[in-house]
Formats: structure tokens, C-alpha cells, sequence
């Protein structure tokens, strides 16, 4: 009994240990020399608390191309501006020239010339008028704008060229006789035949006439026409008051004919052919030919623009 009980154990332990192999290679997996795909993932499902995070080489890749657009507007944003300060500068530097051309131009003429000859009348200058702007003019016209109480900066604009042909001007000029006496010493010569050359009450020509009737007043003025229109000052049909003198452009260039104006739009003169007669500027004739007036009685007063 014992031996086959014995024999049943050996028994047992052989068929356990025989066992043993069979049932690892069950639990190992089969091995194939084929090939296989690797599984697919399945992807998270998708919730709005809990958003798809993007995946980092594309996200790079957007950044990127995001950024470089940015950049781009992001400098062009900035280059209009400074383009606009470049035109802006270019613009202002340009108006500089043009202002600082036209003002050299404005001083380097006759204009300059005759107030160089106005401040020497006025004691500002001893400098010999040369129609070019010089430092010794500047200084002279700043001390003449500073007494004046103009805008004193040295250059010689609209209001001191007014201002310093009034002064010099009323240095000058005619004094003392009013407008009124020369048209009333004008008017007595009425119907005097033209004639060319003529200084006196037997015959006149047009600037005869003009001298003949101020030296009746104890005024002097020079002999011709354009001789006459370089004295007193200038003034505008507007401006007009008894006693200027108005020029017209008849059988020669400039101021050929003179006459006395007499107010309300009519002046005196010698006419060719009627002689010293009262006529309108509004006449189409006189119209045509009117070439600028002057003043030269002081007592008609300053010319305001």
C-alpha cells in the first residue's frame, strides 16, 4: 500500500512538471514574420471645457507665419509715418527756399535800392545804394524799424518800404500847399491851346502845364512827364485825392502824358488836341492809357493799404 502511494506521488510530480512548459507557451504570445500595422489611436473626444490642444510642430509652424505678417504690418505701420514726416520735411524745406529765394530776390532790386537812397535822405545810412542787401543796410533798416515801431528784423518788407518812402518822403516832398489851391489854379487855365514845348499861359504841353500850375503855388517839380513821375509817392485810383498826379501812356512808352487830378474821377490836363480841358478817368481813351498816379503835396496825407 505504501509503495502505490509513493508511486502515485512520483506519478503526480512528473505529469505537474511536464505541465509546466506547455502552459507557458500558452500564455506567450503568437509571434508572426509577417508584417503588421501598428493599432490607431483613438483620439479624446472633443468638449468645449476641455479644448484640442494643437499639435507643437504645426503650432510652430502657424506662429511663424503669423508673425512674419505681423512684422511686416507692423513696419509698414511705422514706415508711413515716417514717410509722411520725410514729404512734410521735404515740403517745409522746399517753402524755406522758395521763401528765402523770394525774399533775396525782393532785396537785391531797384526796390532795395530806393530805400538805401531813403535811409540816407532819414540820416540811417551813409552806405552808397547799391540794391544789394548788405549789413550795413540790415543794420540801418533795424534801427529805422525799432523807431518806427515796426516789426524790427532787419529785411525790407511791405510796411517798412511804405513807411520809409512816407517819412522820406515827408522830408522831401511839397509842403504846406493843399490840393484844393493847384485845382483851383488849374481850373483858371481852361481852353490854353496845346503846344508841344510849351511852359507858359500862351501855349502848354502836358508836363508844361503840371510845372506852370505848382509854380504858380510856390512848388517846384521837374520839367517832363516821367521826370514828374519819379517824384512824390506812389498811389492807387482809390487812393486818389485833389492835387495828385495821374500819367497815362500816350504817344511813348511810360508816363508820356500828365495831368492834376481834380477829384470825382476827373483830372486836368493839356489834351493834344483841345487843350487844358477837365476830363474823366473813365473816359475809354484815358482808361486804356492810365499808367499809375502819384503824390506829391504832403498835406494830402500818408498812403494806408
Amino acid at each position: 500500500m505504501k509503495m502505490k502511494k509513493k508511486l502515485a506521488s512520483v506519478l503526480t510530480v512528473i505529469m505537474l512538471a511536464c505541465s509546466l512548459p506547455w502552459q507557458a507557451q500558452a500564455a506567450a504570445p503568437i509571434v508572426s514574420n509577417k508584417p503588421h500595422k501598428a493599432p490607431v489611436a483613438t483620439p479624446p473626444a472633443i468638449s468645449e471645457a476641455q479644448p484640442v490642444r494643437a499639435v507643437p510642430e504645426p503650432a510652430a509652424v502657424k506662429a511663424d507665419t503669423a508673425a512674419k505678417p505681423a512684422a511686416e504690418v507692423k513696419a509698414s505701420k511705422q514706415a508711413k509715418p515716417e514717410k509722411k514726416q520725410k514729404k512734410a520735411a521735404a515740403k517745409k524745406s522746399k517753402k524755406t527756399k522758395e521763401k528765402q529765394s523770394k525774399v533775396q530776390v525782393q532785396q537785391s532790386n531797384w526796390r532795395l535800392k530806393v530805400a538805401q537812397q531813403k535811409l540816407q535822405v532819414l540820416g540811417f545810412s551813409d552806405e552808397r545804394p547799391s540794391g544789394r542787401m548788405t549789413e550795413a543796410t540790415g543794420s540801418a533798416l533795424k534801427s529805422f524799424q525799432k523807431q518806427h515801431k515796426l516789426k524790427a528784423y532787419g529785411e525790407l518788407n511791405d510796411a517798412t518800404y511804405q513807411k520809409l518812402t512816407w517819412e522820406a518822403f515827408a522830408k522831401e516832398g511839397i509842403p504846406k500847399v493843399k490840393g484844393k489851391e493847384i485845382v483851383s489854379r488849374a481850373a483858371k487855365y481852361k481852353g490854353v491851346p496845346y503846344v508841344f514845348g510849351g511852359t507858359t499861359p500862351k501855349g502848354f504841353d502836358c508836363s508844361g502845364y503840371v510845372q506852370h500850375v505848382f509854380k504858380d503855388c510856390k512848388a517846384k517839380l521837374p520839367r517832363l512827364a516821367d521826370e514828374q513821375a519819379l517824384q512824390g509817392i506812389f498811389v492807387t485810383q482809390k487812393q486818389l485825392r485833389p492835387g495828385d498826379l495821374v500819367f497815362f501812356t500816350t504817344y511813348a512808352a511810360g508816363a508820356s502824358h500828365v495831368g492834376i487830378y481834380a477829384g470825382d474821377g476827373q483830372f486836368w490836363s493839356a489834351s493834344s488836341s483841345k487843350g487844358v480841358m477837365l476830363s474823366s478817368l473813365k473816359d475809354d481813351y484815358w482808361k486804356q492809357r492810365y499808367y499809375g498816379a502819384r503824390r506829391v503835396l504832403i498835406t494830402n496825407g500818408e498812403v494806408y493799404k
